[in-house]
Order: C-alpha cells, then structure tokens, then sequence
C-alpha cells in the first residue's frame, strides 16, 4: 500500500472566521485520520467519515453533501499515484470546497 501514514493538507476558506484554515488527512490502511486545530485526530474510513463532516460541521462551513465520495476517490487513488499527485487532488477539492463556502448567503446582518 502506497502513502500509508503520508499527511495530506487541505486549506478550506472559512467565512466564520475569514481566512483559510488547516485541515489534515493522514492516510491509513482503511481510511483517513481526520486532524485539526481542535481535533487531534478523528479515525475515519475512506470517505473521511465521521471525521471531516464533524470537522466541517464544528466550523460552521458549508461543503457539498458528497464530498465523501470524492475523498473516496483520492483515498483509492493514492493507492498507485505519489504523494505529489495526492496532494494536488487535495488542493483541488479544498478549493471547491471553499468556493462552496464562499458562495452561501449571508444573512447575519438581517435583523429578525
């Protein structure tokens, strides 16, 4: 198994907090282990469940409901690509992700 134990970084835009954050996935043999600033290390399987859902969740960040499926895929295909490959699909998704959250309505400033 290729990139066992390997870090792989995704820097996701927060509107909370209005910068990017840090988020690590370190590949295992049956998954990923989900880490963040608050988080130190979340088992979770190939679709980075519970952990990146939890992870996202616990910010506030909006992120498309199949999100899941493409980790899967990244997780699947670090199995024969290098760390250099992984690494770029990460920062795909991570700016998906973060034009995902960039794109949702504010309505805070809406007096209810």
């Amino acid at each position: 198994m290729q990139n066992i134990g390997t870090d792989f970084k995704m820097r996701v835009y927060s509107c909370r907090w209005g910068h990017r954050d840090n988020y690590t996935l370190t590949k295992t043999e049956n998954g990923w282990i989900v880490k963040t600033m608050k988080y130190k290390g979340i088992e979770s399987d190939k679709h980075a469940s519970p952990g990146i859902e939890q992870a996202f969740r616990s910010e506030s960040i909006s992120f498309p409901q199949d999100i899941g499926y493409f980790i899967s895929d990244i997780w699947d295909a670090s199995q024969t690509k290098s760390q250099e490959e992984v690494q770029s699909y990460f920062d795909e998704l991570a700016e998906w992700i973060s034009k995902y959250e960039e794109s949702k309505p504010n309505f805070s400033a809406l007096s209810l």
